[in-house]
């Protein structure tokens, strides 16, 4: 399952590098292969999300498996959606859903939230 996961955002990252030059096919959409690894020194683990992110106009949906180097397998996916709202130059809300699967796709938590940026 993990080499799945890992093959296909692979060859997501791969693709959206060939699509970004047909620049007149989607020239609003921006998509973005991501990473983030992390330590945790206290339980000794270390883990990487990683995956796609596409947006357009404010409007963002993600997808983002997180591998655990501790136990070698896929323990979270993530499904994400968030839209920006620019109240003005200076504040933005940007309302947000989760939903998180295990590696077998087997519903786990939900979570929706707002986050906020204020400009100085």
């Amino acid at each position: 399952m993990k080499k799945l996961i890992i093959g296909i955002a692979l060859a997501t990252g791969l693709s959206t590098a060939a699509i970004a030059e047909e620049k007149a096919l989607l020239p609003a959409v921006d998509l973005s292969f991501v990473t983030d690894t992390k330590r945790n020194v206290t339980q000794k683990t270390t883990a990487t999300e990683f995956g796609v992110v596409a947006g357009v106009k404010g409007f963002t949906l993600s997808l983002l498996p997180k591998y655990s180097w501790t136990d070698k397998k896929v323990s979270d996916i993530e499904f994400g959606a968030k839209y920006k709202f620019a109240l003005n130059d200076q504040v933005s809300l940007v309302p947000y859903g989760e939903i998180h699967v295990d590696k077998d796709f087997n519903k786990g938590d939900k979570i929706i939230g707002v986050k906020t940026a204020f400009k100085f």
